[in-house]
């Protein structure tokens, strides 16, 4: 389901030898050992930078838990047994400290500074644009005003699926031959290239030059209502493009652009990865034609649709809005971040701990959804925390304005990503205690002021739990279901379209429907090996990316290679699997509502991926690395508090080793030319990267 420009070798683990009916069955020992052997017998000279690595969290890790020590030569171990000795009762009514002006240049420098790397040659915008359509037996015909000597033959693809048969002669049209040019449905939006001089993939010899003065391209196979659409057709001899002299009527836009003609697909030209199916449905919203693609909801691929309303149909026009959700991440996570610490140093750390994930930044640089998915997520739990944090005793009215605008964005992810419906167990959950224990405190207050006067004028407690019931009824049933119905209206208005009916209401039910039972199929159903796949169980590990593009064309001559991988910068991957364990410790020892918010949080996104037996890939941990990020600034908080000495070289120097190795993983992660070299003296840690 899933392709990349250029062909890639699979990197997956080599299966351990089986062995023979005489030999004896290998034993645990076995296995481990051949797996060792693997592992070390493949590691690059990076590999040192592991153990660089996991001194660093270990490091940062045992720090924390020493700040949390009595300090030395005092008695602050008989108030610290004090408090331990204290009851304590959990509590969800949280604190939410304010945003302040000096957070404003803090937060506006880091989002500023990341953007620039996100944007940094995100993709094209000179390639064709204008496109023929091709029905079955469409026909041009263009001339040479003599015989050309072509070797090689680019066309830049855009809708429909098929192939074309691409017709020369060299005799006035009285004989003819011929070349076929597939466009199928992993080629689309992207420069094609076929080599004639070269055998193609099923081929045992190749076809050769071709010399003539006249051709004909005409479809073949097409395979949807839309038609083959077909931006560009670009003929070369010794890579000089060949423009014809006449095109006939109808063909013109074949050529029209042959300044940006390429005989080379690259990421910044082309499609790469997953962005053959979701910008291709965008431009098919676009353009009123029902999407081929209709294994996730509508949303995401109609934020798309807005990037390339704005920038057009090129690469950085489908990746736009993408890269822009993952920056505006940044300020949401800032403000959530300083609103649960109230520390503008923790909350800088924080946001740089996210900002400059690998994970953050190549996943919003590709044109798929899974970037609105944490988004949404995001947002949604932000206004969760506001409406927990809103004291007990309030009048429901103070409570309704982030309540509804929870389920709004929670809604709105829905209707991007199924994915996202797993946060909504985990804000439901927070919902139920956030009443329970609102209630508690509810309780507590009338009974400590049950003579005041103002306590008899506390709203009563049931009324409040009503409105609050009725109301997320609302707010996270009613609208999200609107939404989710209302995202589809573009499927029922091109299915009346291609079929000439009306638009009702019906026909959107029935579509809805019909598509949810098609993606619950589908997603079941998806168990075809992949070299890239990995499961949970090496997500906490960082231990397997997904390689979605590399060039490796000079790396024989230069000595260069341009690639990159979905992965997590591992200092985050690490520390934040160590500082979970550590948030989840404080949850019990100290009764923490933050920890517990965190918790519920995390695991929401990650526990549902344990039972799940399609296949999977490393950004299914994307929005489990977010809350992570927060778990590692819940430490970094604790520090500051404890203000032990050196806990500034901890929080800020774990901040700049993360930074830094962005910088250092950087050209890993945007395809810029790196020498060979390079790789394998600082990127490829372990042997399952495929850097």
């Amino acid at each position: 389901m899933n392709h990349t420009i250029h062909a890639l070798p699979g990197l997956a683990l080599s299966a351990a030898p089986s062995p023979s009916a005489s030999e004896s069955v290998m034993t645990l020992w076995d296995y481990i050992s051949y797996g060792l052997t693997w592992f070390f017998g493949n590691m690059a000279p990076a590999g040192v930078w592991v153990l660089v690595g996991l001194a660093v969290c270990l490091a940062f890790y045992a720090y924390y838990w020493h700040c949390l020590k009595p300090r030395p030569r005092t008695l602050e171990w008989i108030a610290m047994a004090e408090v331990r000795a204290r009851p304590r009762k959990m509590t969800l009514t949280l604190k939410r400290h304010p945003f302040r002006r000096k957070d404003i240049l803090p937060m506006l420098l880091i989002t500023v500074v990341y953007a620039a790397t996100a944007f940094f040659r995100l993709g094209d915008f000179d390639v064709p644009q204008t496109y023929t359509v091709f029905q079955p037996e469409t026909s041009y015909t263009f001339s040479f005003s003599q015989p050309v000597t072509v070797d090689k033959i680019s066309f830049y693809t855009s809708l429909g699926t098929g192939d074309y048969l691409l017709e020369y002669s060299d005799d006035k049209g009285e004989t003819w031959d011929s070349v076929t040019l597939d466009q199928a449905y992993n080629t689309l939006l992207k420069w094609e290239v076929v080599d004639l001089t070269q055998p193609g993939d099923d081929e045992e010899e190749a076809h050769g030059t071709i010399t003539a003065d006249l051709w004909r391209i005409s479809a073949r196979n097409v395979e949807r209502y839309e038609g083959l659409w077909l931006a560009e057709l670009a003929l070369w001899n010794h890579g000089e493009p060949l423009v014809p002299q006449y095109v006939s009527s109808g063909g013109e836009a074949l050529f029209d652009e042959s300044d940006v003609w390429s005989a080379k697909a690259t990421y910044m030209n082309s499609s790469y990865f997953d962005e053959i199916y979701h910008p291709r449905t965008a431009l098919e919203h676009l353009n009123n034609i029902y999407p081929y693609e209709v294994s996730h909801p509508p949303l995401g691929k109609l934020i798309i649709a807005a990037g390339i309303w704005l920038f057009g149909m090129t690469p950085f026009g489908w990746r736009f809005m993408g890269t822009l959700f993952g920056v505006l991440m940044l300020p949401v996570l800032y403000v959530f971040l300083k609103n649960l610490f109230g520390k503008t140093p923790i909350a800088v750390c924080g946001t740089c701990l996210f900002a400059f994930d690998f994970m953050h930044l190549v996943q919003t640089r590709i044109a798929t959804i899974d970037t609105y998915g944490v988004f949404f997520i995001l947002v949604s739990y932000y206004f969760m925390y506001r409406w927990l944090t809103v004291p007990a005793g309030t009048k429901l009215r103070r409570s309704v304005p982030s309540l509804f605008l929870c389920g709004l964005f929670w809604g709105i992810g829905c209707a991007s990503k199924w994915t996202v419906v797993y946060a909504g167990a985990g804000l439901a959950l927070l919902w139920l205690l956030g009443l329970i224990f609102k209630g508690r405190e509810w309780r507590k207050l009338v009974t400590e002021q049950e003579e005041n006067y103002e306590a008899a004028h506390l709203p009563r407690f049931g009324a409040h739990v009503a409105g609050t019931i009725a109301l997320s009824v609302v707010f996270f049933v009613v609208i999200p279901l609107c939404i989710y119905i209302a995202a589809y209206i573009p499927y029922v208005t091109a299915a009346a379209a291609r079929d000439g009916t009306q638009v009702s209401l019906q026909g959107l039910l029935n579509i809805v429907w019909d598509n949810q039972v098609f993606m619950l199929t589908y997603h079941q159903g998806v168990h075809t090996p992949h070299p890239y796949e990995s499961y949970w169980y090496q997500w906490i590990f960082d231990g397997r990316p997904i390689l979605y593009y590399r060039d490796l064309d000079y790396s024989s001559t230069l000595g260069i290679k341009s690639l990159f991988a979905s992965f997590n910068n591992p200092l985050v991957s690490w520390c934040g699997l160590l500082s979970f364990f550590a948030v989840l410790a404080q949850v019990i020892r100290r009764k923490s509502g933050r920890g517990l918010f965190l918790v519920i949080a995390t695991l929401s996104q990650f526990l549902p991926w344990l039972p799940i037996g399609r296949i999977l890939f490393a950004y299914h941990y994307f929005p489990t690395i977010l809350f992570l990020a927060f778990a590692i600034t819940y430490l970094m908080n604790d520090m500051f508090i404890r203000r032990r000495r050196g806990y500034r070289l901890a929080v800020y120097g774990f901040t700049g080793c993360t930074v830094g190795l962005y910088a250092l993983f950087y050209p890993a992660l945007t395809g810029l030319y790196m020498p060979l070299w390079y790789s394998q003296a600082f990127l490829r840690w372990m042997p399952s990267w495929p850097l």
